[in-house]
């Protein structure tokens, strides 16, 4: 049921459908050659792997260059990223010029970000995307002008490229750069000590110390054998002194237990400078080797405190007698070892400026080996920075420039047609539904039950009427005059009650059809035999005249209640047999005082006797009060209401209105029901199978 309530709202508002579909329709027309242009193109870029350059440097022997080169990212979700960064789109646009309708230079974000929601001019875009799921990269461009989107896309495609290209390079540059700078100098040093080597071969006349060293060794074997023995029985007392101080509590140099350090500030004092002079060493180590000055300086200076560490810790445990003689032969042997050491010494002087000239040669000879060594280094490294540089080039390559767009993309004629009709069909659909919605019409013989419980006495159909036409023009098996019959049927049931014979016609608003109601009712009851005769009472806007075509208006009701004419010169025939018709006459300056005289209540009851039905035609009820006190003359009142027209509000404002004056009608009649536009199929078929349908006057 809901269902045909909305396709009969649908039919009843098609004209709104209607206007709103030629509306949108013209609107996207017009919207499609009056809106920019835009013409898009795009240019297409493939980002190749760095696999091959990787296969070439290892074959090259360079493994650690391709190891590095392929860890760099290929990814294309990186590359698009990177592509629409402000570095990357401020260049293209500086290429281009691209400018805003300020004549500024575009921003950059606007290039790539559409904030236009409906634009009166095409602002330049770029789209990156990949192709895809494949290793291409398509840019796209749009613009106002073809060749503008043409250059856009390339300009974008070429910028990137050499951008990635010289941040390939880049690191390789920098690298070489700083390898050529370090050969220049260790070069020079290099030289420097070559130099130094011969300024010294040729200051101490050195030829041959080979067969010198040789000699000096040999003397001093024996010595050295002494000194062996000597250190090995030292070593000796050693272990066995340092198995005793274990014994004593495990403590030595490396380890000293917590009371003995808190006991002997000395001790404690000593451990912290061997361990500060310790720290120092392997700093220095990282460097510099073992035998550099430095590095032999502070083992010295560690021995040192080692010993004075021993000394200490001795004199902290020197009570054990054992010890004690222990240390006593140890310092003997030290002792002897001082002495053979002095013999040595005392040896090797006569040929100490041998090892002397040995070992400046020796230091000359080791700064150069080092110096060149660092120089062949270095050159590698610079030979194979430079392959790498080389072999740095953009991971993106352009398959396919972009081609200058022969046709604009949009706005498109045909597409813009057919969104602007859809929208008016959505939008004329939300109108009809909206206004359906506000609209508190009655529009059923439901809907008029529901709002007021008075019987209904007939649904009159629409049906084409005008002036001078009635029901008495149609044939008696026309549906119009069956409905009529119906409505008479309905009344002469609703008033057998009634002692009168006299009712009156009324509606709550003008226009809804009471006079043609009244004036067809009584062609209908007269085609039953009847003597009907209509007065017209609406002396206002009287209408009653212009339905036949024998009656005028000039003399009437007005003549006969004010004594001017008598009632059977003033009633006049309608061409209907049995139908007359009593016209308003000349409308009077007071028409309210005319209605509440008592001379036409006489009227009324007089013409009552002398007709079988007297009609009498009120203006709408909450106009003038006409209606009501014609109401309280009558034997009864039916009351009018146009489908699709007549409010609920002001149908209830007539009820309200009516019970105050103490009227009660005998029904209601729902009028110009169009029965096709109302879920009615049935009724509207049987309408149409039986003649026509159209409006009611």
């Amino acid at each position: 049921m809901e269902l045909m309530r909305l396709l009969a709202a649908l039919r009843r508002r098609l004209w709104l459908l209607v206007q709103a579909l030629v509306v949108f329709t013209v609107a996207g027309a017009v919207s499609a050659l009056l809106l920019p242009k835009e013409y898009e193109t795009s240019a297409r870029l493939m980002v190749s792997s760095s696999d091959a350059t990787s296969a070439v440097l290892s074959d090259l022997g360079l493994q650690e260059l391709a190891v590095g080169m392929s860890g760099e990212s290929d990814d294309i979700q990186n590359h698009i990223a990177m592509m629409t960064t402000r570095p990357v789109l401020e260049e293209v646009i500086w290429r281009l010029q691209l400018r805003d309708e300020d004549d500024k230079l575009l921003a950059p974000d606007k290039l790539i970000i559409d904030s236009s929601l409906i634009p009166t001019e095409v602002v330049p875009q770029l789209t990156v995307r990949q192709h895809e799921n494949t290793d291409l990269i398509q840019i796209v461009a749009t613009s106002d002008d073809p060749l503008k989107s043409q250059l856009m896309a390339d300009t974008l495609a070429q910028v990137y490229i050499v951008d990635t290209q010289a941040r390939a390079k880049k690191e390789s540059t920098d690298a070489r750069t700083f390898v050529e700078e370090r050969l220049i100098i260790v070069q020079a040093e290099f030289d420097n000590a070559l130099a130094e080597i011969a300024d010294v071969q040729e200051e101490e006349r050195i030829i041959d110390l080979d067969s010198e060293v040789r000699s000096a060794v040999s003397r001093l074997s024996e010595l050295l054998m002494m000194a062996e023995e000597t250190q090995s029985r030292l070593g000796e007392i050693q272990a066995q002194s340092k198995e005793l101080r274990s014994l004593q509590g495990q403590e030595e140099i490396d380890w000293i237990g917590p009371t003995t350090i808190a006991d002997n500030p000395e001790i404690r004092g000593l451990r912290e400078s061997l361990s500060e002079q310790r720290v120092r060493r392997v700093t220095l180590l990282l460097d510099l080797t073992e035998r550099h000055p430095d590095v032999v300086q502070l083992d010295e200076q560690i021995r040192a405190l080692e010993e004075e560490l021993v000394d200490v810790l001795a004199q902290q445990h020197g009570m054990n007698p054992t010890l004690v003689q222990m240390q006593v032969e140890e310092a003997g042997l030290q002792d002897r070892a001082g002495a053979i050491n002095e013999a040595i010494e005392r040896t090797t002087q006569t040929f100490s400026q041998y090892p002397d000239k040995m070992r400046r040669l020796s230091q000359l000879q080791l700064a150069a080996t080092a110096a060149e060594e660092v120089y062949r280094s270095l050159a590698s490294q610079s030979y194979q920075i430079a392959v790498a540089e080389a072999m740095s080039t953009s991971p993106i390559q352009f398959i396919e420039p972009a081609t200058k767009p022969d046709r604009h993309k949009s706005p498109r004629f045909f597409v813009n047609l057919v969104t602007g009709a859809g929208l008016g069909v959505l939008v004329g659909l939300g109108l009809v539904f909206l206004f359906e919605y506000i609209d508190d019409s009655i529009r059923s013989p439901e809907e008029l039950k529901e709002t007021w419980e008075q019987p209904l006495l007939a649904t009159l159909p629409r049906y084409k009427a005008g002036i001078g036409m009635s029901i008495a023009d149609l044939p008696v098996t026309d549906p119009v005059a069956e409905a009529y019959r119906t409505l008479r049927s309905a009344i002469q049931f609703a008033s057998l009650d009634s002692t009168s014979n006299s009712l009156c016609v009324s509606s709550s608003l003008p226009g809804e059809g009471k006079s043609t109601v009244i004036a067809n009712l009584g062609v209908s009851l007269a085609r039953e035999g009847k003597r009907v005769l209509v007065v017209d009472c609406d002396l206002r806007r009287p209408t009653q005249h212009s339905f036949w075509a024998q009656s005028d208006n000039r003399v009437g009701l007005t003549q006969v209640v004010m004594g001017q004419a008598q009632a059977a010169d003033a009633i006049q025939e309608t061409g209907v047999e049995g139908l007359s018709l009593l016209s308003s006459g000349a409308i009077p300056p007071n028409p309210g005082s005319l209605v509440e005289s008592l001379r036409l209540r006489q009227l009324i009851n007089e013409l009552c006797r002398s007709y079988d039905y007297v009609l009498v035609d009120v203006p709408p009820a909450l106009v003038v009060n006409d209606a009501l006190l014609v109401a309280q003359m009558v034997g009864g009142m039916v009351l009018v209401v146009e489908a699709d027209k007549t409010p609920r509000r002001v149908l209830d404002d007539t009820r309200e209105r009516l019970i105050s004056h103490d009227v009660e009608p005998l029904g209601l009649v729902l009028n110009k029901m169009d029965f096709s536009a109302t879920g009615y199929g049935v009724y509207a078929k049987a309408y149409q199978a039986y003649g026509n349908t159209g409006d009611a006057a």
